[in-house]
């Protein structure tokens, strides 16, 4: 029995390891899915947010990679001619198929003499310079002794003089190779008119333009890379391993003729009604911590200046109090007090700071917040040195009569 008993015990570890072993691997698999999906909203935001300067970006690129090439430009003009060749010797008793297969045999070696060193060298003392100014090609019709002879130039006149003085000289150079040969014409273009790269704008822009595109990808790729923000209740619990409250949006107004500043506050008939349902989420698990901790005192802070506490603050105690609650929001943002001017109200001379001091009593120092039961203690004259302030007994006692005078204490 104690045997079994043992195996047992063994069966029951292994099977819990091999859970648990699978619960991490979905967990691997679930974040890194987050990961993916945060970085391609990223990617979405970063293009809806900087479609003005991309559009800018792809403009400058279209029309410099145009002007760019637009200068570097270089024409160059193709003269071609098609010819037969053949042997200029000729004998009563000779065979049609052996005269056939020795303009054959002409015809394919007709390429390799083109690019001989011998043969360049006469054409250049032929056309009276040093090295001949163009590509000469020759294309061989196969079984054939038909082939077409193309000269590349930069000017079409020097390409049409390249191409007559390959005609006239090709014989007396062959002769060493495949014997005496001739040359006749059948068809020529002449002196070209266009260029055979002629210039498009509408080309060089669109590759311009593919080229900012890529760029733009680039650059918003870096951009959701370096976004290492917190963009779920998701995130935030995997970051900071803390429970979350909920998640306050961006409040956006329609814009009006007027020109007055909007309050981002829930007693504004125009905020948005996404922005209204976040503060109301964020009550209700306020209220439910309140109700399992016994905690009245909530404060709301961030990492840099400037993200919205004091107006996330302002709105958590505003709902509050629609549901009836006696609230004070207090502003400890003692460097820079903003939670009158979130709320439209005036600053006074006695506020926060002096509470604390013990200069002033909390009821002589706080203002109602129109007809609500929302009281705020507003900032007053700002300091630097807060720690001496914040820190120690008189936080302490300062927090316990707030507590003492209301349902819920807000801190900014």
């Amino acid at each position: 029995m104690t045997k079994g008993c043992q195996v047992f015990n063994v069966s029951s570890c292994v099977d819990n390891l091999f859970q648990i072993e699978i619960l991490n691997t979905k967990e691997i698999v679930h974040n890194i899915l987050n990961i993916i999906a945060g970085l391609f909203d990223d990617l979405i935001k970063g293009i809806i947010q900087m479609k003005w300067r991309f559009l800018i970006i792809l403009v400058i690129f279209g029309v410099v990679f145009c002007g760019y090439k637009r200068l570097t430009y270089s024409p160059y003009y193709v003269a071609s001619s098609t010819f037969t060749i053949n042997s200029s010797i000729t004998s009563e008793n000779s065979n049609t198929y052996i005269e056939n297969a020795t303009a054959n045999q002409m015809a394919k070696s007709f390429p390799y003499i083109l690019k001989s060193g011998a043969f360049k060298e006469v054409l250049a003392q032929d056309l009276g310079l040093q090295s001949v100014p163009g590509t000469i090609e020759a294309e061989v019709m196969e079984n054939t002794n038909l082939f077409t002879l193309k000269v590349t130039a930069n000017n079409p006149k020097m390409a049409e003089k390249i191409l007559k003085a390959v005609v006239k000289n090709y014989p007396s150079v062959a002769e060493f190779v495949i014997g005496s040969s001739q040359l006749t014409l059948m068809d020529e273009s002449g002196v070209p008119t266009t260029p055979a790269n002629p210039f498009s704008y509408r080309h060089e822009i669109q590759i311009g333009v593919l080229i900012g595109i890529l760029l733009c990808i680039l650059l918003d790729v870096l951009l959701a890379l370096g976004k290492n923000t917190v963009k779920k209740e998701e995130d935030f619990k995997r970051l900071f391993h803390a429970k979350s409250l909920g998640i306050m949006p961006h409040a956006k107004f329609h814009k009006k003729r007027t020109q007055t500043q909007e309050l981002i506050v829930l007693d504004n008939p125009r905020i948005p009604r996404s922005f209204l349902e976040a503060a109301r989420t964020v009550r209700r698990r306020i209220e439910r911590a309140q109700k399992e901790t016994g905690m009245k005192s909530f404060l709301v802070t961030s990492a840099m200046p400037g993200e919205g506490k004091s107006t996330v603050s302002a709105n958590i105690a505003i709902s509050l109090a629609m549901k009836g609650y006696k609230v004070i929001l207090v502003d400890a943002d003692l460097r820079n007090p903003s939670t009158a001017k979130v709320l439209g109200m005036n600053e006074q001379e006695l506020g926060t700071l002096e509470v604390m001091k013990g200069e002033v009593n909390i009821d002589d120092a706080v203002q109602q917040y129109k007809n609500t039961s929302v009281k705020v203690l507003a900032g007053s004259t700002p300091i630097q040195d807060t720690s001496t302030v914040l820190s120690g007994k008189n936080m302490r006692q300062f927090i316990k009569e707030l507590e003492a005078e209301a349902d819920f204490v807000i801190i900014d």
